[in-house]
């Protein structure tokens, strides 16, 4: 029982060392520009199948 008290508060004294809050993260990061990138692909997908949408139906009303 004792060593599992033991190994639990190693574990916490671990964790908390890990921690740092004295330089939190920014929001920045490695892959930045990366997630930045794909962001904006996604955005420009969105716009190119909402034109394609529009198209087909304008070629539908037209069709009728």
């Amino acid at each position: 029982m004792m060593s599992r008290y033991l190994f639990l508060m190693l574990m916490l004294v671990v964790i908390s060392a890990c921690s740092d809050e004295k330089h939190p993260v920014d929001g920045d990061h490695v892959w930045k520009d990366q997630t930045d990138m794909i962001d904006k692909s996604k955005d420009v997908e969105q716009l190119v199948n909402d034109a394609a949408l529009q198209q087909r139906q304008q070629v539908e009303r037209a069709i009728q």
